[in-house]
């Protein structure tokens, strides 16, 4: 990890290799196109000791598809930047501009609570 301007520890921005879609159109289009059936699989996952979104959170743990604590970070910081952004073209009388930001800053906090909300609390994250 590198410190940038701000202080902060950031990941070292290297190259990543690609990520490939998780499934192809095609089998998107026979997911999509099959709701029933896909509705009974979640279903399914209800009657096991664990629900879809604690299975979702486990499948995508320490996987380079799955999220991290940075991405939490990095959706919060991109909020607080929208929110200054915001105050700021408002305090200059531009209130399109300043609503852009604040529904933009809105989304990315929420964001940043559902990738939270995939992740294991601090405390045990440290410890593994």
């Amino acid at each position: 990890m590198k410190r940038n301007d701000d202080i902060r520890l950031v990941k070292d921005s290297s190259p990543q290799p690609e990520l490939q879609p998780a499934l192809t159109a095609d089998e998107w289009r026979g997911v999509l196109s099959n709701s029933d059936k896909l509705g009974e699989v979640k279903a399914g996952f209800s009657q096991g000791p664990f629900t879809a979104h604690a299975l979702s959170a486990v499948l995508l743990y320490a996987e380079s598809y799955g999220f991290t604590q940075q991405d939490v970070t990095d959706e919060t910081d991109v909020a607080a930047y929208c929110a200054k952004m915001a105050a700021d073209h408002a305090s200059l009388g531009d209130d399109a501009t300043a609503e852009t930001f604040r529904k933009l800053g809105e989304r990315h906090r929420e964001r940043a609570a559902k990738i939270a909300a995939l992740l294991p609390p601090d405390q045990l994250a440290a410890s593994s």
